[in-house]
């Protein structure tokens, strides 16, 4: 049997689920609205699955129903294209509907034209929208369940429009006529049958004697209500044996590509950088190919992720595509890398990276009801409720609230450090964005003295943290004319794309994109050490977020070099002396550094700090009692560093092989306050300097508390940087002068080739 034939068996199956509609009993038109979430947009895109469209407040769209509608735009010489709005409404009575819903698909250079390509659907029925106009298209639903919306394909205008949908009951399905098609549903499933090409990757035995079972209970249900819930377990069994036997077809195709014409499928770049919330996170690649059947990103808890595991084609389209995964664990370690298929079903993946996804929030919200009229009470704690939302997915913030009071002479709104706000009448700012921004103001930007302290200087942050998330954002990666700017009370960025922090009413584009950028900014300066609130459960005080701030492979060995030049730059890394001593030496230049100097990292994705295991011994660096190691099985707190990355870069080295780098404070904070490790210049006779904890010093000058982390694989670099800083004790002139020069085994060295030695009490390595 050829595969079209199982897929069209398939189909009947299906289609004839849905299609128990024929004879109806009229009865009165009842309003079922209540059972579509958002129906207006009013709650933003609350409820409602949205690709390429976005909210819009302006009074253009002529069958606009409140203070929003949700449209997408092109110039009026291109054409819209595709997109869609959709929602699947739960535990709808059985019965047939009609929904009708304000839309268009206008072509604004000739606005009588009837443009193709869109339409509003429910379930398996459709109806096409041309000029502005409201639409219905009527349909059955037996099973309880129902999709409804909006879509775009290829649509011809360049102005789409969708809002107001209602729903109405105008009927009931005949029992009888919902039977005799049930007959036809059993018939199809029994006929349905795999091709041995794909038997062993498809297990639907239990899935197909579901479904089986599920329609034999619906020919002997003698009530509406039974007919309803053994229809509701007929659609659950044959979407379980819908999703097997697809996943099956789709794998085989995989494994089975028919060839190819034009460009092979390519992913020619892949952003390292990944933005990362609780449930969701943001990638960028670059892809190319031709007869692209899909582009997206593939993601799973282990490595190697394939278009097999979980996969989105969501995407926003800004400088580049960004594509947006969702459905994500919060405190989990994830694996993703970007795709792309072609329709001949070669596949090609780009780049493996690791992301940690972030705890989600704690912040809550709240609304006085003090507006004078329900609508404006409505549009307040809803858009609080949404700003919320937003904060426990996108910024990690525990034991926020935000405490919303109307203000009768409020010109628009405002908000003190620790969230007290105030909004007042004018409906423009009871709206998220507006609530979004002010809310940033009570998490510290412009109101906490770290925002203008260090971070802020001359207008520009300085934060590394906050400027990567921006530079994402626009796709300007590593741009230095590409940074967040402010001044004392507000932040923005150089040559934005948006407003991304929403300063002000008119800068809301009432686009997701903006709202999440907007708050993985906050979440980049919370990283740069800005302190968000005094109310987080994790310590009694807190040091900015600590977060995921260094990407690293469990597997390799690090290494810990101390950014001040006479701690160690370019000379010496920590290294387990003794269990009660962790110092740091010149041991840069040896021949071999021992595991004693090499650490293996870990995260702990639940609280967010970092610990550092020695590779020699195994034991934890701990700040229990200064700086030393701690046998364990089991870290506490008392292991915990969080990685606060510094502000000033540092080359080691010089000419070709010279490194730039940074480094991260390595902080903490305990009942004596705010802590850091720090390297102070070697001692006496010693060869080493124990490292010490001492109060933390958020100020750039800081480099003796600021840590250069260089893993195993760049551990050769660093050194040969380093060597080019050595020579110079050691001129070429020098080979002629013997007395100088030794030999690690501390022999007189009289005419020195390349290779390390010692030159004065130094170790050097001649090129």
């Amino acid at each position: 049997m050829n595969m079209t034939t199982i897929m069209n068996r398939k189909s009947l199956l299906f289609t004839c689920l849905f299609a128990l509609l024929a004879v109806t009993s009229v009865q009165a038109q009842q309003d079922m609205t209540k059972y579509i979430t958002n129906p207006s947009f009013e709650s933003g895109t609350n409820g409602w699955t949205v690709s390429d469209f976005g909210l819009q407040t302006n009074d253009s769209f002529t069958m606009k129903a409140g203070g929003t509608y949700m449209e997408k735009w092109v110039s009026s010489v291109s054409i819209a294209g595709n997109g869609s709005v959709r929602q699947t409404l739960e535990d709808l009575p059985m019965g047939v509907y009609r929904l009708t819903v304000g839309a268009q698909n206008l072509s604004q250079s000739s606005t009588s034209r009837q443009c193709t390509g869109a339409y509003i659907f429910a379930g398996s029925e459709q109806t096409t929208v041309y000029t502005p106009d409201d639409y219905s298209v009527e349909f059955t639903c037996v099973a309880g369940s129902v999709e409804i919306g909006y879509v775009a394909q290829n649509a011809q205008g360049n102005w789409l429009a969708i809002d107001n949908f209602r729903l109405y009951k105008i009927g009931d399905v005949d029992k009888a006529t919902a039977l005799g098609f049930v007959q036809q549903l059993i018939d199809a499933a029994e006929a349905l049958s795999v091709p041995e090409e794909i038997a062993s990757t498809y297990n639907h035995a239990e899935a197909f004697t579901n479904a089986l079972a599920a329609a034999k209970a619906l020919t002997e249900a003698s009530e509406d209500t039974d007919i309803s819930n053994a229809a509701k377990a007929l659609r659950s069994a044959t979407a379980d044996e819908k999703v097997l036997l697809e996943k099956a077809l789709f794998a085989y195709r995989i494994a089975n590509p028919t060839g190819t014409a034009g460009v092979a499928p390519r992913v020619t770049k892949t952003d390292h950088y990944v933005l990362t919330g609780a449930h969701e996170a943001l990638m960028r690649a670059t892809m190319t190919g031709s007869s692209v059947l899909e582009q997206g990103v593939c993601w799973s808890t282990s490595h190697e992720p394939t278009v097999l595991d979980e996969r989105t084609t969501k995407k926003f389209t800004l400088n580049g595509n960004i594509f947006h995964v969702k459905g994500l664990t919060p405190s989990t370690v994830y694996y993703l890398r970007p795709y792309i298929l072609n329709s001949f079903y070669e596949v090609a993946y780009g780049d493996e990276v690791k992301i940690v996804t972030h705890p989600k929030g704690t912040c809550s919200g709240s609304w006085n009801e003090g507006a004078p009229d329900a609508a404006a009470n409505e549009r307040c704690r809803t858009a609080i409720q949404q700003t919320i939302d937003y904060f426990n997915e996108w910024t990690g913030i525990m034991g926020f609230h935000l405490s919303g009071h109307y203000g009768a002479n409020t010109p628009t709104a405002d908000c003190s450090y620790g969230g007290w706000m105030r909004i007042g009448p004018n409906a423009g700012n009871q709206a998220i964005g507006t609530v979004l921004h002010e809310t940033g103001h009570g998490v510290g930007v412009g109101t906490h003295a770290r925002y203008a302290d260090e971070n802020l200087h001359s207008g520009t942050w300085l934060g590394r943290e906050a400027n990567r998330v921006y530079q994402f954002l626009e796709n300007q990666q590593g741009n230095s004319n590409y940074t967040v700017v402010g001044d004392r009370q507000h932040a923005w960025g150089t040559n934005a794309s948006f407003d991304w922090l929403v300063n002000g009413a008119d800068k809301d584009k009432h686009q997701e994109l903006q709202y999440i950028g907007g708050m993985c900014i906050l979440y980049g300066m919370f990283i740069d050490g800005l302190d968000p609130t005094s109310s987080d459960y994790r310590v009694t005080q807190h040091n900015g977020i600590s977060g995921y701030a260094y990407n690293f492979d469990e597997m390799k060995k690090y290494y810990l070099m101390n950014k001040n030049a006479e701690s160690g730059l370019g000379t010496g890394v920590a290294f387990q002396r003794t269990s009660m001593i962790v110092a740091w030496k010149e041991n840069f230049l040896d021949e071999a550094i021992s595991d004693s100097a090499a650490w293996y990292l870990e995260y702990d994705a639940k609280n967010c700090y970092y610990l550092f295991r020695n590779a020699a011994t195994g034991r934890y660096l701990t700040h229990a009692t200064g700086i030393q190691t701690k046998s364990t099985t089991k870290p506490t707190s008392t292991e915990w560093f969080q990685l606060m990355p510094d502000r000033t870069d540092v080359t080691i080295g010089k000419g070709a092989t010279a490194k730039k780098t940074h480094g991260y404070w390595l902080t903490w904070t305990d009942s004596n306050g705010f802590k850091a490790m720090n390297a102070r210049p070697l001692v006496g006779t010693l060869g080493y300097s124990p490292l010490t904890a001492v109060e933390f010093d958020f100020t750039n000058k800081a480099t003796s508390q600021q840590w250069i982390i260089i893993s195993e694989d760049e551990l050769a670099e660093y050194r040969a940087a380093a060597g080019v800083t050595a020579i110079r004790d050691v001129q070429v002139a020098d080979r002629d002068q013997p007395a100088a020069v030794y030999d690690l085994q501390g022999r007189r060295v009289s005419k020195p080739s390349r290779g390390v030695y010692i030159v004065g009490g130094r170790k050097v390595l001649i090129k």
